[in-house]
């Protein structure tokens, strides 16, 4: 410790030294308490302007709207699916038809050849 540090903690000693209220203290806190009111003025804030009530409002909103379009989603993938069935199912009985027809060509073909 230098001299500096010395002189820091005795400064700090002296200035955290207790000292004994004066003696009219106490009434001069309790004239000051009675100068003010004893419940402070609460200011009412309208409903519509109040945060929860946006947020309550919007949460609303959303479970009004979300589910419907969640619905119409699903009803949209699901009309998609039954489409694309069909045409595979279309698909497949022109195949079936081209090669039934083929493999009556060929065994035609093959009966006049033998």
């Amino acid at each position: 410790m230098n001299f500096q540090d010395d002189d820091f903690e005795a400064e700090l000693r002296a200035s955290l030294k207790h000292e004994p209220a004066p003696p009219d203290f106490a009434a001069k806190v309790l004239a000051r308490a009675g100068a003010f009111p004893a419940k402070p003025k609460v200011v009412v804030m309208p409903v519509w302007r109040r945060p929860v009530t946006w947020a309550v409002a919007a949460g609303l909103m959303l479970t009004a709207i979300v589910p419907p379009t969640v619905l119409e989603y699903q009803h949209r993938r699901e009309e998609k699916a039954l489409q694309a069935k069909r045409e595979l199912l279309y698909a497949l009985s022109l195949t079936k038809a081209k090669l039934q027809q083929t493999r009556e060509r060929i065994q035609r073909n093959t009966r006049h050849t033998l």
